[in-house]
């Protein structure tokens, strides 16, 4: 008799891809420690400077120096793009 054939085992199945690596965390962490001066740009083109106070899964807090108005939360989905700012730009 032939035997019947059985689904395989589940922990052999493949598994989705994790969602994060943890790559994003640790580099905000880096910024925030550091007080690297950063400048971001959001999905409508406005563009601030400042540096990171606080970060989570969603937001970003950014506080701007030398007066450079007010400090500013901001949700991750809308930022388009964020770098680094060179020590010698007057932020």
């Amino acid at each position: 008799m032939d035997q019947p054939t059985q689904p395989p085992d589940r922990s052999q199945r493949r598994m989705p891809p994790p969602d994060g690596t943890g790559d994003e965390a640790a580099y905000l962490a880096r910024l925030r420690e550091n007080h690297t001066p950063v400048a971001v740009e959001l999905l409508d083109g406005s563009v601030f400077r400042g540096v990171i106070e606080y970060y989570d899964r969603d937001m970003l807090k950014v506080n701007r120096l030398d007066g450079g108005g007010p400090n500013v939360f901001v949700r991750k989905k809308h930022v388009r793009m964020m770098w680094e700012e060179p020590p010698s730009t007057p932020i």
